[in-house]
């Protein structure tokens, strides 16, 4: 028995030394899980934070590259109607309602679509692309001709800059016939006229290019008359389009990046933009400022177009009838003052209101256009993305799952920023 009692008392000896032990490995293990598990958690969030950067950075870019051809299409397609009824108005030199605002404009519209159509707000439509298309060919020729800059990023000095202008002034020259033979077709009267044929506008504009110096017939007035109010209006809308659009572009680089700066979306030393988008923006409205501003010499020359054309417009005080254009200016000087005489300064600015319902238009679709990009892009991004528990079910994840590296993760977090 006494050597039982020594047995025992060894065996208690040794059994809580082995507790000791026991517990403070648990512990220290418990404790390494602990900041295990910690770091796991932060290595999430900072994985589900950069994530979401990263995704922001892929949507805007998606979006940013849809916007200027969406830019485009408002330029020449939306905007084209608005365009139309702003001619019919400038044309209209014996009208009681001048149309300053678009309020008058609407109910007009209304009768006239309900009479002929939608297709009344698309005349010339075709033509007018051609013409366009007709420029680029005649100034990438002269280009290749004289050697001068066809595009502004080729241009390096004040002299190549020069010549640039140059390149503009002559295609303008050239295509100013056929601009004239261009707008009967945009306004004339669907109602009131024969339909022309597709070769008519080039066939008008022949005839009268190479009767510069003399009139084709009537009241019409000679070429070389018609390419100083166009030359002057083409490069003062070009230079004024430059100006504008490059004056927004860096405010409103400026602005953005200050505000990402002030949020800390961005470091401060990126140089980031989004250039695509931004150009968009100062591009449209750009080309409405310029439009606004030389309105009153939009109207001289549209009216020295069609002098002695005898076409027959529909018209807008009422628009359910017609008028014909006849009008005897010598030039654009006399055209200025006579416009001024019988119908008053507002008389240079008829037809203002379409200008400013287009500007809406193009600025609502423009606005509803990105948010749907940003939306669709967005869900379709997020429902390519692997799928992630949220952060609080990570409380459970043992020591040997934090030893691998955190993936399929989707992103929870947003940044927000300044967006036009």
């Amino acid at each position: 028995m006494a050597g039982l009692e020594s047995f025992d008392s060894t065996y208690q000896r040794h059994r809580l030394s082995r507790s000791v032990t026991e517990n403070s490995s648990v512990n220290l293990r418990r404790d390494n899980d602990s900041t295990s598990i910690e770091n796991t958690r932060q290595l999430h969030l900072e994985t589900l934070l950069e994530m979401s950067k990263n995704k922001d950075i892929i949507v805007n870019d998606t979006v940013n590259k849809c916007l200027k051809p969406t830019c485009v299409i408002l330029q020449h397609v939306v905007s084209y109607p608005f365009i139309v009824l702003r001619r019919q108005c400038q044309l209209h030199y014996a009208s009681n309602r001048y149309h300053i605002v678009p309020f008058t404009l609407i109910p007009v519209v209304f009768r006239l679509v309900k009479s002929q159509g939608v297709a009344v707000l698309w005349k010339g439509f075709g033509t007018v692309l051609l013409i366009k298309g007709m420029t680029m060919a005649v100034e990438a020729f002269l280009s290749e001709l004289f050697d001068w800059p066809k595009d502004l990023s080729s241009v390096s000095s004040s002299k190549s800059f020069g010549k640039h202008i140059l390149l503009k002034c002559a295609s303008l020259s050239l295509i100013t016939p056929f601009y004239s033979a261009c707008l009967v077709e945009t306004v004339q009267s669907n109602i009131a006229s024969e339909r022309t044929a597709f070769y008519d506008v080039f066939k008008e504009g022949f005839m009268r290019l190479l009767q510069w110096n003399c009139p084709q017939k009537g009241r019409m007035l000679p070429v070389w008359i018609l390419v100083v109010p166009t030359v002057t209006y083409g490069v003062l809308r070009y230079v004024s389009n430059i100006i504008i659009s490059k004056s927004i572009k860096h405010s409103l680089s400026k602005y953005e990046l200050h505000k990402l700066r002030q949020t800390g979306a961005i470091p401060k030393d990126s140089s980031t933009y989004d250039n695509e988008r931004l150009e968009a923006v100062s591009d449209l409205s750009a080309s409405a400022i310029s439009d606004a501003v030389l309105y009153p010499l939009e109207t001289i020359m549209h009216r020295l177009y069609l002098q002695g054309t005898r076409t027959i417009i529909d018209n807008l005080d009422t628009g359910l009838s017609v008028m014909p254009i006849l009008t005897g200016y010598v030039g654009p000087f006399d055209c200025f003052v006579t416009t001024v005489a019988q119908e008053g300064r507002s008389g240079l600015f008829k037809g203002f209101g379409a200008l400013l319902l287009q500007t809406t238009v193009i600025g609502v679709l423009y606005k509803v256009t990105k948010l749907s990009l940003e939306k669709i892009v967005d869900a379709y991004a997020t429902a390519n993305s692997p799928p992630v528990d949220n952060i609080q079910n990570n409380q459970n994840i043992t020591p040997e799952q934090s030893r691998g590296e955190p993936s399929n993760l989707r992103p929870v977090v947003r940044s927000t920023s300044f967006k036009m």
